[in-house]
Order: C-alpha cells, then sequence, then structure tokens
C-alpha cells in the first residue's frame, strides 16, 4: 500500500513538475515573440524612414537636375509648374523598401501666414456666413500674431525703422481644427487652397480663381516654394513614415526651409 501511495504521489508532482515547466516555456516563448516583434518593428521603422528620406534626395536631385539642363526661361517655368501633375506618387522598389513622393505648389495656395485678415476673410466667405469667414479670419490672424516664447516663434519687421513683432506661424492645416476657429466641414472644403509654407509670392499659372481673386503679394509665373511629400515603408510591414520637405527655389538650387516629419 506504501508503495503505491508513493507512486501515487511521485505521479502527481511529475505531473505537476510538467505543469510548471510548460507555463515557463510557454512565457519565455512569449517573451521572446514580444522581443522578436520589437525588434522587427524597429526595423521596419529604421526602414521606412530611410526610405521617405531617399523619395525627398532623389526628387530635389531630379528637381535641381531638370532645372540645370532646361534650355531656357520658358522651357524652364513649364517643367515647374508641370510636376504637381506629373508627380503621381508611384511606388519605387529599393530592395524591401518602398517609398512613394508627390510634389506641391505651395505657391499656388493662400499662405495662411502671409494672408491678411481681409483675404482670409473673403476666401472664408466662400464657404461659409460672412460672420463666421470674418470670425475666423480674426482668430487666425490673432493666434499667429500673438506674442508667444515659443520655438516656432519668429520676428518679422513692423516698419523701416527697426520695430519687430513676434509672431508665431501655423505650421500645418491640421492646426485650424485644433483652434475650433473653423467647422470641420468649411476646413475639409478649403483645405485644398491652403498652405502654411508659402512665402507670400502666388505663382497665377497654377493658382485656382479662388486663390488668385483672394490672395494678396507678388505675382509669378512659376513656383517660388515647393513642397516634397514622400512616404516610406518595408515591404509587407503596416508601419509608414512621412517626411514633408519645403524648399525654396533659387536659381537651378533648391534651399530647404522646412522639414517635416511623422510615422503613420
Amino acid at each position: 500500500m506504501r508503495s503505491a501511495s508513493r507512486k501515487g504521489v511521485a505521479l502527481v508532482l511529475v505531473l505537476w513538475i510538467v505543469v510548471i515547466l510548460g507555463a515557463v516555456a510557454a512565457g519565455v516563448a512569449a517573451e521572446t515573440h514580444d522581443t522578436s516583434s520589437i525588434a522587427r518593428n524597429a526595423r521596419a521603422r529604421l526602414i521606412s524612414r530611410y526610405a521617405a528620406e531617399s523619395g525627398i534626395e532623389a526628387t530635389a536631385a531630379m528637381i535641381e537636375d531638370s532645372l540645370a539642363l532646361a534650355a531656357d526661361s520658358s522651357e524652364r517655368s513649364a517643367f515647374l509648374n508641370s510636376l504637381e501633375q506629373s508627380t503621381s506618387g508611384d511606388t519605387v522598389v529599393l530592395e524591401d523598401a518602398r517609398f512613394s513622393v508627390a510634389v506641391v505648389d505651395a505657391s499656388a495656395r493662400l499662405d495662411l501666414n502671409a494672408a491678411t485678415e481681409e483675404s482670409l476673410a473673403r476666401f472664408f466667405s466662400r464657404f461659409t456666413d460672412l460672420g463666421s469667414a470674418a470670425m475666423a479670419a480674426r482668430g487666425i490672424r490673432s493666434w499667429i500674431e500673438r506674442d508667444g516664447g515659443g520655438q516656432t516663434d519668429r520676428k518679422i519687421m513692423l516698419d523701416s525703422g527697426g520695430a519687430y513683432r513676434t509672431v508665431r506661424p501655423l505650421t500645418s492645416i491640421e492646426e485650424l481644427r485644433t483652434l475650433g476657429l473653423i467647422s470641420e466641414s468649411v476646413l475639409l472644403q478649403a483645405a485644398p487652397f491652403l498652405t502654411v509654407d508659402g512665402d507670400g509670392t502666388i505663382n497665377q499659372v497654377n493658382a485656382s480663381p479662388l486663390v488668385r481673386s483672394v490672395a494678396g503679394g507678388e505675382l509669378r509665373n512659376e513656383p517660388s516654394r515647393l513642397v516634397l511629400i514622400a512616404r516610406g515603408w518595408q515591404a509587407g510591414h503596416q508601419l509608414t513614415h512621412e517626411i514633408q520637405a519645403v524648399y525654396s527655389i533659387t536659381g537651378t538650387r533648391l534651399v530647404l526651409a522646412h522639414w517635416r516629419e511623422r510615422p503613420l
């Protein structure tokens, strides 16, 4: 009887040991899986970021090379004015990295940071009532021109006497949504005509009739600023990285004005 009892106890102990070892093995496997998943995501983020940067660099180099080869000013203008339509965002393959690039003519849009309150009010009145448009215009200019101490603040000269005012420019159209100055429906309609990346000049060739009717500033026949928007990702992975590079066009060179990036 004692022998059978001891065998029964031993069997129970063995079974418990098997259960414990199984739990430990499962924990180790889960931890290994989590670690591998973290490593894969880290690699995908790195690949997506460098793929997006490659897209920016390749597109900027293509534009500069084309400007250098332009035979005359008319060929140059034709090339620059066709960039937004000709860059369809086709996917480029670099081993297991992928990127696509789109070019936006910032000079063909109304620059929120450069537009006057009157221009903004006229613009928004095309999408809402006059009172709401005036309120939105006043709110935007008050936000931009308020005194602040942020990293994005910049000084602008008020007059030739050397007086300055500190302003805080909008850095994205999305900020209008967070400020709550414009309804979602109005913002969706207005966004395609707006930018925060202009320099106050208007490309009358590509600008819509609406933008031409409300915008002030110097009129040009080609873009003065381009926004290159690149998205990079690893094949088979959902993580994507976006870079928005804003360039001023100086002769045949692109001069970087702003650089923004974010994971998607």
